[in-house]
């Protein structure tokens, strides 16, 4: 692989994503006819729909003004290993979650992502190893307080437990889709909770379930963010998207049969992503010239906009 750059553009990745739903969606074969140059925060493609119409295609990546140097050697040094090991993946990780760099890490994530459990067509669960750990701070109350992934589920532990309770899951960034597995792992917890031993500190062993697609091609994605989720992320967010949708205005614009908007976004799971709430909240004339809005987080696409049934030419019935 001499010719191949470390780390990724992981815009690629989103437009190969999008196209794979698009031609899904749409049931017409898609080609990549022209790119502008890849490792931009801007883009654009200029892609055949079928063989008689042209889409063109601005890709907006949210997630580009979060890495930083560690980051990005980071990323590289995952991807090199993921195509070592014939691992093709898109590597979603969960907002704020951190690579490994070295030995054993880079091992034991190449193992996780050999191992990957499908969940949803091409969509796979990558389950990396963490504990949990347990302890009790008072015997008044019936409380969990929770750091870490568990966090937004801290009610369920409510009037289940004796005493009061603080549980580290730092490590633990996403859960497993299946809701009987969070169940089994909320029981577990519950069950900890009444140990003999829980007053020193309990552990509790969990998977961080991180998501990776098969897409088309050779090569590894890794796409994410280093920065966790926060009012302050949040907020630089919004300032970035709408600096890059007005320079999007600004872009070359060939004649082409309908326009496409794809954004990049970082997010633990698809329903956290907080991209397509900040579209609503924005000036519409920044996006008004699509036809098509899309986001891209968590190796899964969210349409923002969606055309109605006939409203694009590919979508209506061809002439007799």
């Amino acid at each position: 692989m001499p010719d191949r750059l470390y780390p990724s553009d992981p815009g690629e990745a989103a437009l190969l994503l999008f196209l794979d739903w698009f031609g899904h969606r749409f049931a017409r074969s898609t080609r990549t006819l022209e790119q502008s140059p890849t490792g931009e925060a801007l883009r654009s493609a200029r892609i055949q729909v079928g063989r008689r119409w042209d889409l063109a295609c601005t890709l907006v990546s949210s997630v580009h003004g979060d890495a930083d140097l560690p980051f990005e050697a980071a990323r590289a040094a995952v991807e090199q290993r993921l195509d070592t090991e014939g691992l093709p993946y898109a590597l979603w990780l969960p907002r704020g979650a951190e690579l490994p760099t070295g030995e054993p890490g880079l091992s034991q994530l190449a193992l996780a992502a050999n191992e990957a459990r499908p969940v949803d067509g091409d969509r796979l669960e990558v389950r990396r190893g963490v504990r949990l750990y347990l302890r009790r701070t008072s015997l008044d109350g019936s409380v969990v307080t929770v750091l870490g992934g568990l966090a937004p589920l801290w009610a369920q532990f409510t009037g289940r437990v004796a005493g009061s309770f603080q549980l580290n899951a730092q490590d633990l960034h996403r859960l497993p889709e299946s809701e009987e597995e969070r169940t089994e792992l909320i029981e577990r917890v519950v069950l900890a909770a009444g140990q003999p031993d829980v007053d020193d500190s309990c552990v509790i062993a969990a998977a961080d379930v991180w998501t990776a697609n098969r897409l088309p091609g050779d090569r590894a994605y890794v796409i994410g963010s280093p920065v966790a989720e926060g009012d302050e992320a949040s907020a630089a967010m919004r300032r970035s998207l709408r600096k890059l949708l007005r320079e999007a205005q600004d872009l070359p614009s060939d004649p082409a049969d309908a326009r496409a908007l794809v954004i990049l976004a970082a997010a633990t799971e698809l329903s956290g992503e907080k991209v397509s709430l900040t579209l609503r909240g924005m000036d519409p004339t920044l996006y008004s010239g699509y036809d098509l809005i899309a986001v891209v987080a968590d190796g899964q696409v969210r349409v923002v906009l969606d055309p109605r049934a006939g409203a694009l030419p590919w979508d209506a019935p061809l002439p007799g």
